[in-house]
């Protein structure tokens, strides 16, 4: 009875939801259709620094460092900081700035990691405990510091000094970015790009305990590859951002006397998650109605035909170099705050544009630009992971619609010439006017929305644009998730489309692996009720990237955006607003 009684519910509710529906799927005009808006007003964008500063993160390490519970645990030890990550801090349903932390050490000498745990203010006592090997942390990712230094060892080998110092080979960050022995030793993997036939392009591994580079009879370490030929943009060997820095901010975009949109913006170098989440979001609010209580990317992976290479599981932190104009606000949080509001007229352009690898730029560029749906305000960062270039993208346009979109390219190396197929999963943990929500599935033909009651995986159908829309439990405010037609299908390997999940406690579901790097919900679909409670939607982009073509320069000017065959992304649109 109690079943009948909620879909007899949802369809009455969802009869008043119909028109705005069609309208969203390309009906007949209205409010909520993503029409270009008349009004051609620009933006003011204001962001206020939201977080600890770099000063305080800087002494929150060295007191950690220094305490006598870490050395305890790591005392004789040859060890690396590796990195800092932010903790969530929540209260009453709202994220506010951070006041704990999670340092991450690795002890070379014993082949572990060590993670400890305290406050900003340094009330709080320093706890330490040994990663767990199920953990992500167990074998944690290099920091930037330890390829830098793994890049200077193997020039300091006698097989490779000449060659690297005339420049006949030149080391570069590889994938996958570490091997793990059978004694458990955990080496760091460095790259060989070879400018003539004098030498081999070649992977190798470096040995921090042992202070050696390992070679491999077949010339790279297994998942990896070494062969003649190489596919990618050169490389331009800058240095990315290390994991940890300061750069969260409070943003707000008027328009006229009219708040649009409010948002808490944290750098990838900051982003939550075992492996980061790029530009990660925070209370999205649009005309003062909450949307989002955070949106991100926490998995990406990458499967190869006949795992040629990998597969690999990839992370969402290390900051790239890319170009964003100086001239416009200054960054609040001074000159390498992670943020930077370009002038009027200003875009930012990543290496999917211009096919360089060159930038002046680390963090989160934003800028506003007239396309098809009015003034956006635009949000662009470029993330490497070993030789994988990757660029994020938000888009915010003044009628309520959010565009996410991921993009995909590669430096030079032997791997990417082989297809391969990229999968991004966005974490959209909907918060729309409050945590209670209803979800309903829309599908193309069918006369009546179906509401989602308990959670679910489902599959993509682009024949009948199946979307789903998620409302305000106590009112008729909604936004409808669409996918977008570049998004691809999920294979055995992406395992699926959506996730339609009640949101775990703690963002639980951040750091859960399946076999080969897969993304694994299983344990997270519980049938837990989706009526009426706070509502989690995870979105996979499957991209299939062959031949190791890398996108032809685009221009961003005038209706052209961050789209096209290397980029995926859904639309996220009001309804009812």
């Amino acid at each position: 009875m109690k079943i009948l009684q909620n879909k007899l519910w949802g369809i009455g509710l969802v009869l008043s939801l119909l028109s705005s529906v069609v309208l969203a799927n390309g009906g007949g005009g209205g409010e909520s259709a993503p029409k270009k808006s008349k009004r051609q007003e620009p933006f003011q964008i204001k962001a206020a620094v939201w977080g600890p500063a770099t000063a305080e993160v800087e002494a929150a390490k060295r007191r950690v460092e220094r305490s006598d519970a870490v050395r305890r645990e790591l005392g004789g030890a040859k060890y690396r900081l590796l990195s800092l990550e932010y903790i969530d801090h929540e209260v009453n349903g709202k994220f506010l700035p951070p006041t704990r932390f999670r340092v991450t050490f690795y002890d070379y000498t014993n082949d572990r990691t060590v993670v400890a745990e305290s406050s900003f203010d340094g009330r709080e006592a320093v706890s330490v405990r040994r990663a767990a090997e199920s953990e992500t942390a167990a074998r944690p990712f290099p920091s930037v510091e330890e390829i830098e230094d793994a890049i200077r060892l193997v020039g300091r080998d006698e097989r490779y000094t000449a060659a690297v110092k005339s420049q006949k080979l030149r080391p570069y960050p590889a994938m996958p970015p570490i091997t793990v022995t059978e004694s458990g030793e955990r080496l760091i993997n460095i790259g060989l790009e070879s400018f003539d036939s004098s030498a081999a392009n070649e992977v190798v591994s470096v040995s921090f305990k042992r202070g050696e580079v390992v070679r491999y009879d077949k010339g790279a370490p297994p998942q990896s590859k070494a062969a003649p030929e190489s596919c990618g943009i050169p490389t331009a060997g800058q240095v990315s951002n290390p994991r940890g820095l300061p750069g969260q901010f409070d943003l707000t975009v008027t328009q006229g006397q009219t708040t649009l949109w409010e948002m808490t913006v944290i750098r990838p170098s900051s982003s939550s998650g075992p492996n980061g989440s790029g530009i990660d979001l925070l209370n999205v609010k649009y005309k003062g109605k909450s949307v989002l209580k955070r949106g991100h990317v926490p998995f990406l992976n990458v499967e190869y035909v006949n795992n040629v290479c990998g597969p690999f599981l990839d992370w969402q932190w290390q900051e790239g170099h890319f170009i964003a104009p100086a001239g416009g606000a200054q960054d609040p949080n001074g000159p390498n705050g992670g943020i930077r509001i370009l002038a009027p007229g200003q875009i930012a352009t990543t290496s999917i544009e211009t096919g360089n690898d060159q930038g002046n730029f680390q963090g989160v560029a934003i800028y506003q630009q007239n396309v098809g749906l009015g003034n956006e305000v635009v949000m662009v960062t470029e993330m490497n992971a070993g030789w994988y270039r990757y660029i994020m993208e938000w888009r915010f346009a003044e009628n309520g619609t959010i565009r996410p979109r991921f993009g995909f390219g590669s430096v030079n190396n032997q791997c990417v010439c082989s297809m391969h197929n990229h999968h991004v999963y966005w974490r959209f943990d909907f918060d729309v006017v409050q945590p209670a929500n209803k979800i309903f599935q829309v599908e193309r033909g069918r006369k009546f929305l179906r509401p989602v009651l308990t959670e679910t995986g489902i599959l993509r159908s682009y024949q009948t644009n199946r979307s789903f829309i998620v409302q305000n439990a106590a009112g008729n405010e909604a936004y409808m998730l669409i996918p977008n037609p570049t998004d691809g299908v999920a294979d055995t390997y992406g395992r699926g489309d959506f996730w339609l999940l009640k949101t775990a406690p703690n963002n639980d579901e951040l750091g859960l692996t399946g076999p080969g790097y897969t993304i694994n919900m299983t344990p997270y679909l519980n049938n837990e009720s989706l009526d009426n409670t706070d509502v989690t939607v995870w979105y996979a982009g499957h991209f299939i990237h062959e031949d190791g073509q890398n996108p032809l320069s685009r221009s961003r000017s005038g209706e052209v955006v961050l789209s096209g065959e290397y980029v995926v992304g859904p639309e996220l649109r009001p309804i009812r607003w």
